[in-house]
Formats: structure tokens, sequence, C-alpha cells
């Protein structure tokens, strides 16, 4: 088998290429031949484009990839070399249709969540294959040792790694494009905070009662709402725990833009890059997970703290309600002050908190990036062997 990564895009904290660079190398000690080149622009980039034209691979991949908009003289790139593309989608849809639009001969997706997979399904009909496989956790440089008294040493008690954006930000990108979008926003936000779970294209439909028609347009366009949401829940799960009194640790772009209750026991960390936040999970106790409104799949948050021995406190999901519910701690969105206060005695206690930690990690070896790239491989054979 032979693969041809073509790296476009740096995520947050250089998160896709910390994701690439494990997939090429899991790839080849599967025996699989991988050419890996970083697509820094694809005009000025044309010259390494141009010299896979004509070339055979049994896939290409990326990850939210804008391959699919560069052209060059005899059509589309992608279309130019002979392999199926696979574009790796790592956010919800919605946040990608300008690259999801395009029309190519053999385009495959990956995505995390099955409701993501639907969404492409319905909106996407030329998109030939979809699949769904989550992110991998990726161990410590140094490998912590699964014991009570080395548990105890770690520095961080609760520990959260993410961006922090104001809610307000997003209300007024919202106000300035459509203020219709606040609207929507504010009914989405309550159904979610009275308990609703459907993924939250299924809610914006049936509050516009928007056809399919043009239906991913209207979802593209509206995608601050998302973003709005997000954030609004993230600030209220810290501000809770805050209020509540635990020390959170913080590690990410813009926490001195938080001004909340408590702000005192927010102890914000420098930003790092996405391959050091492994040896901090490890130097933690728990782990805060906010889910980004996926509904069945965790964010790599989650398994990140299972295969560095940290307990996780999170929202919940469909995979965490199927497989891990009873090695979690969960709080409720809906719930949100009276769930986080019931599990202060469990965050208080070392003890517990170890024993959770234990048994959750427990199950780290099914939720590697070895474990997704078998995923991956499978989908290569199953898309060739398909035609």
């Amino acid at each position: 088998m032979k693969i041809l990564i073509l790296e476009t895009r740096k995520l947050s904290y250089n998160s896709s290429n910390v994701f690439l660079l494990k997939i090429c190398d899991i790839l080849r000690k599967y025996g699989v031949d991988v050419v890996h080149c970083t697509i820094n622009n694809p005009e000025k980039d044309s010259d390494l484009l141009e010299s896979f034209i004509g070339k055979k691979f049994d896939a290409i991949l990326d990850i939210n990839s804008i391959l699919p908009l560069a052209e060059c003289e005899y059509g589309k790139y992608l279309d130019c070399i002979d392999a199926p593309f696979i574009n790796f989608i790592v956010d919800h849809p919605m946040h990608v249709h300008e690259y999801l639009d395009i029309k190519l001969k053999r385009y495959y997706i990956i995505c995390l969540d099955k409701y993501h997979k639907e969404y492409i399904d319905k909106y996407y009909p030329h998109i030939k294959k979809t699949a769904v496989v989550p992110l991998g956790g990726i161990n410590s440089h140094s490998r912590w040792e699964d014991s009570f008294t080395q548990f105890k040493k770690r520095r961080y008690h609760i520990f959260f790694p993410a961006t922090y954006t104001p809610p307000s930000y997003y209300r007024q990108v919202m106000e300035e494009i459509n203020v219709s979008y606040i609207n929507l926003a504010d009914q989405i936000l309550q159904r979610i905070l009275e308990g609703g779970t459907s993924p939250i294209h299924e809610i914006l439909k049936n509050i516009t009662l928007w056809k399919d028609d043009h239906f991913a347009v209207k979802m593209y366009k509206a995608r601050f709402i998302d973003r709005y949401i997000r954030d609004y829940i993230r600030d209220k799960v810290v501000q809770t725990l805050l209020l509540e009194g635990f020390a959170l640790h913080v590690a990410g772009a813009r926490w001195n833009m938080y001004n909340g209750h408590c702000k005192d026991r927010l102890i914000i960390h420098q930003e790092c890059s996405y391959k050091n936040l492994p040896d901090i999970i490890s130097d933690s106790k728990v782990i805060l997970n906010v889910q980004p409104l996926f509904t069945d799949t965790p964010h790599d948050r989650f398994f990140n703290a299972m295969l560095n021995g940290a307990a996780i406190l999170t929202d919940t999901c469909g995979y965490i309600e199927k497989n891990y519910k009873n090695n979690t701690l969960l709080y409720s969105k809906d719930n949100l002050k009276e769930s986080i206060d019931a599990l202060k005695d469990t965050l208080n206690d070392i003890h517990k908190l170890y024993n959770i930690a234990s048994n959750f990690s427990k199950n780290k070896n099914s939720e590697t990036w070895e474990e997704r790239c078998r995923c991956i491989i499978k989908f290569v054979d199953d898309i060739n062997n398909c035609g």
C-alpha cells in the first residue's frame, strides 16, 4: 500500500501536524509506503504538487484539507493524481463546507462522529464513501507510572487544555453578519441546556424549517452559532468550577480575557504546542473536557486523559454513555451547578480519583492512534476494492 499525505493546514496548537506525523509513523510500522509533504500554499508550491500528477497511490490523505480548491492547467490537482482523496474532517462539517462542496472524481471522507457522517452522506452526495474514525490518544514522553504514590505527586489537580474566547465575541460576530442568528443561537442553547441531545444541525433545521436544498450552505453561513454555543457552555463550566471553590489550571489561547467570577482561582499556563500536551496531562490528576457539541464522539482530551492516567471530568455523549459511563466523572449541562456540587467529594478525594483514573486508563490500548490507523488502512482497502 502506498499513501501520499499532503499536509495543508496548521490547526490549533499545530494539532493537525501532530496527528499526521503520528499517522505517518504508524502506517510505516504497518508496512505502508508513506510519502509526506507539506503544502504551505498550493500556488507557491505548485512545482511540488505538479510532481505528483499522473502518479499512482492507494490514497491521498489530509486533515481539513484545502486541496479540493487547488487547480492547475490540467484541472483540479487531486483529479490529476491517480488516487482516491481522503479528507479527514476533525470538526463539524459545516465549518469546512467550501472544501466539501467541491466535486472531485474520487472524493472520500473520514469524520469523527456518526452524526457528521450522516450529515455528509445527506448533503454532499458526490462524496463516494464516508467512515467514522475518532481521534486517538497520545502517550506522554515521560511514560507515567500507574501507582497511587506517583498519582499523588501529580502537580495539577484539574487541568483544562483548551482555547478561551469570550462568548460575547461570537455574539458580536453574529450581530454583524445576520442579527437573526442571535435569536437562533439562543433557542438552540436553551434546548441544549434543557437536556437536548440532538446534533446542532438537527436542532437548527427543526427551528428554521430550512429545506434540504442549500441546507449545507445555510449551515456554513450560520457556523458562528456553533462557535458561540461552544464557548458559552465552556465559559459556564469553567465559572461553575471556580465558584465551587476549585482551582483550575488552563493552557491555551486568550485565557487572559477571562473575566468571570473567582478568576483568581484560574491558573493560566503558557500556551504550548499540541505535542507537549500529553506531558502536562500525565502530570494532572483530573482533565476537564467540555464537548464541542459532538453528540456521539468524545473530544481528543478524553482519549489523551485515558492514555496518560488522568481521571476525566466531562459532559457526556453517545460513545461515553456506551463505553465509559462508569469510569468517568460526569457533569450535566442542564444541571451544571448541582452535578458539579455532587462530584465535590470525589474531586477532593485523592484515593477515589486514583481509582477512577486507574480504571479509566485500563481501556487505553483500544483508543490509540495505532487502532485508528488500522481503521484508516481498512478504509483505504475498501475504497480501492470497491473501485
